[in-house]
């Protein structure tokens, strides 16, 4: 006899499916639009928008990666090698591609290329990855979207910053503080301090506590409502043309070689494999537009690429968390 579920119709089946990924990414994208809404019809200034960000960059976000690390166990901390390792490599085979389809086949300068990798393997898991994933699984996801976070900020972020160095402004001791500055970036101390206070067992008094978690509450909303803001405020004429390459790999290759390595060749736990795809399919983190300004290179192009890889993401992004409910 069929079961109940294979008796059902496809059609019922599939909703019944979707339907937490529709409860996940609506909410979530929905207040993405609501900045987007703000931003467009002059609700929210520019400079009220650069001090959300700033609101959230320094104080509700390195909250939230705290909070979530130091709640985790030092078991599932120390066991988290194997889902670093494959973090980590999916980013950098990502970012390799992209490097090698600028430089190689299309010809441009080593410095625009290393921006090109960043662009198609710098995903968005700090600011639109970590509220998604405790909306979608519930606050156990934070852990892993948090050293996630980590991982693709310290490696992806700082091996840019590096070559860029080298590339644009290859002066001395321009790598040596280049690096002292991701080290000190409110995306990695919060962690590296909260696996200080679970290693050593240390507990936080319960005023502090309730603090950081009231702080790390905030983090969300605004994060995404600034996601929306930021998008408002550029043009996707400028660069559409070049930045589609990127889009594609950063929304379909990373996904699918972060779900090879956490699936094939990783003995990652299941619950953390799906987590890491997930961060993977998310749009490009708006943090490389820092760079593309600090270093005044291809910043329309880097900016479109923000822009179309968010509004696409609402597709990819949906499509990943379906194929992944059954896990």
């Amino acid at each position: 006899m069929p079961s109940d579920d294979r008796r059902r119709p496809l059609a019922l089946r599939l909703e019944s499916t979707l339907d937490p990924v529709a409860a996940a990414v609506l909410p979530v994208f929905g207040l993405v639009a609501c900045g987007y809404l703000a931003g467009r019809a002059g609700l929210v200034t520019q400079a009220s928008s650069v001090a959300l960000n700033q609101f959230v960059y320094a104080f509700a976000l390195p909250a939230m990666l705290f909070i979530a690390v130091y709640r985790g166990s030092l078991g599932e901390i120390l066991a988290s090698g194997s889902f670093v390792a494959a973090v980590v490599l999916a980013t950098v085979g990502t970012a390799l591609a992209g490097f090698a389809l600028s430089h190689f086949l299309a010809g441009a300068p080593p410095a625009q290329s290393t921006l090109r990798a960043l662009n198609a393997s710098f995903a968005n898991t700090g600011y639109l990855g970590i509220p998604l994933v405790t909306m979608a699984y519930g606050e156990h996801a934070a852990l892993p979207a948090a050293l996630a976070t980590v991982a693709t900020n310290f490696v992806s972020f700082a091996l840019a910053i590096v070559c860029l160095e080298l590339f644009v402004n290859p002066h001395r001791g321009g790598v040596r503080r280049a690096l002292f500055g991701v080290v000190r970036s409110p995306l990695i101390w919060p962690v590296v301090l909260a696996i200080f206070f679970v290693g050593f067992e240390i507990r936080l008094p319960v005023p502090v506590d309730r603090f950081a978690t009231l702080l790390a509450a905030a983090a969300g909303p605004c994060a995404l409502f600034a996601i929306g803001l930021f998008v408002s405020q550029l043009s996707i004429r400028a660069g559409a043309a070049a930045s589609w390459q990127s889009t594609v790999l950063k929304l379909a290759l990373h996904p699918i070689l972060m779900a090879l390595l956490a699936y094939q060749v990783f003995a990652i736990d299941p619950f953390w494999a799906k987590i890491a795809v997930v961060c993977a399919s998310l749009p490009l983190g708006a943090t490389a537009f820092v760079l593309a300004q600090r270093y005044r290179l291809l910043e329309a192009e880097t900016s479109t690429g923000a822009v179309v890889s968010t509004v696409g993401s609402v597709l990819t992004v949906s499509i990943v968390m379906a194929l992944l409910a059954s896990r």
